[in-house]
């Protein structure tokens, strides 16, 4: 059974509507080190079959693994995959790791990729990456390869989601507004418990900035993948910043990962 979630008490008659927003999640541990082609990892090289096209950037140039899931190792989060193996590649070749602020969705300097089955024949499979280059002026995001252990929680809609308005009734700023001189203490109190920082699957997302699905993206709710700055694994987004990837319920119940909004932001 599970244990029922933590509020601050000045919002305990909320409880209500706010446990209607619980969502499942996968909290991704990371360890750095080498990893093997099938395994779960930010960075390093990717599970990618030599039948396949290799992924390029808007200027042609090949994009380096950001992440990869195998959804086999994975515990069953409702809508996800259960099997296959998901790839998240970024552009090395400009300095905003690929994000598109036109049109956060066009895959043209970020990529996803989706194997459903997966060949077990590693003679089939591509082993020299040597042909993705780092160009020396710029960083790339990640500089530890690290393996990925899930971990799974359940928690409720984070103060800066653009979904909270639906759970609470109001904005978060006005929602907090109405504790008066506890407001700041309510805000922070809520937030330390859902916040939504951390490397995971599912559940709600963080921000330093705002919630870029607000006004024209509100049908991508869900997380399909969140990155954060982690001195652990050398990751870094800017200036102590998040990378979230989002998609529709529907799109994700159908494997389809055409749809994707990637966005990353920092302090």
């Amino acid at each position: 059974m599970k244990k029922p979630f933590q509020l601050p008490e000045k919002m305990a008659r909320y409880r209500g509507q706010f446990e209607q927003s619980a969502r499942d999640f996968l909290k991704l541990d990371t360890r750095k080190g080498k990893t093997g082609r099938y395994e779960s990892k930010l960075a390093g090289d990717p599970y990618f079959p030599k039948s396949e096209q290799y992924p390029v950037d808007s200027q042609g140039k090949p994009m380096k693994l950001l992440a990869q899931i195998n959804f086999s190792d994975m515990p069953r989060l409702e809508n996800f995959p259960e099997s296959g193996i998901l790839l998240f590649f970024i552009s090395v070749s400009d300095d905003v790791y690929g994000l598109n602020f036109d049109d956060p969705c066009e895959q043209s300097s970020f990529c996803i990729k989706y194997f459903e089955n997966v060949i077990e024949n590693e003679d089939e499979l591509v082993d020299d990456f040597s042909f993705v280059k780092l160009e020396d002026e710029l960083a790339f995001p990640i500089e530890c390869e690290s393996s990925l252990t899930p971990d799974t929680g359940s928690e409720l809609v984070s103060a800066s989601d653009f979904q909270f308005e639906r759970y609470a009734g109001k904005g978060a700023w006005t929602f907090f507004e109405q504790f008066g001189d506890q407001e700041e203490t309510v805000f922070e109190e809520y937030s330390e418990m859902y916040g939504g920082f951390s490397h995971k699957i599912g559940g709600y997302a963080a921000f330093t900035q705002d919630d870029p699905r607000e006004g024209d993206y509100p049908d991508h709710t869900v997380l399909l993948l969140q990155i954060d700055s982690d001195e652990n694994i050398d990751a870094m987004w800017g200036d102590v910043g998040i990378a979230n990837f989002f998609i529709r319920p529907d799109d994700l119940k159908n494997k389809d990962f055409s749809n994707v909004l990637y966005n990353w932001d920092c302090h």
